[in-house]
This record gives C-alpha cells, sequence and structure tokens, in this order.
C-alpha cells in the first residue's frame, strides 16, 4: 500500500478534525467526511501526525482550531484541482 493510501486511510480511522469528545472515547464511529478534499486534508494531517516534531505540536491544538485547519486545507486542496 502507498504512504499516501496509509495516510488516507489512517486519516479516515482516526480524523484530526474529530471532537474533543470522540478522542476521549472508544475510537468506534469515526466521523465520515464531507467529500474528497476534507479527506484528503485529514490524510494530509495524519502524515504530518506520524512525524517526529511535527506530531507533539498538533497533538495540543485545541478543537475549533483543528476544525478550522481541516476546513482550511480542504479549501486549497479544492482550489488546487479547480
Amino acid at each position: 500500500m502507498s504512504k499516501a493510501k496509509h495516510s488516507l486511510e489512517h486519516g479516515a480511522e482516526f480524523p484530526y478534525d474529530a471532537s474533543d469528545d470522540w478522542w476521549a472515547g472508544d475510537g468506534s464511529n469515526p466521523p465520515a467526511a464531507k467529500d474528497w478534499a476534507h479527506s484528503a486534508a485529514r490524510g494530509v494531517l495524519a502524515d504530518l501526525n506520524d512525524r517526529s516534531g511535527i506530531k507533539s505540536v498538533l497533538e495540543d491544538i485545541e478543537e475549533c482550531v483543528r476544525v478550522e485547519l481541516v476546513e482550511t486545507l480542504a479549501e486549497i486542496i479544492r482550489a488546487a484541482a479547480a
């Protein structure tokens, strides 16, 4: 499996923008991505979370900022595809 495919799957299984309540729970039923670009943004963040030095910074970000970050990345991805 390619690194990109793995990152997309990991981002779907552990969505960076999921609520704090979801993260504190048992990890079942992750919230679905809104569309392909949202899925891609989650995949990018999943890849970044696997990198030393970056993971510790991304873990300390508040829920509202995580949501905004994923939404902004998804918008950038959509714009690049247009």
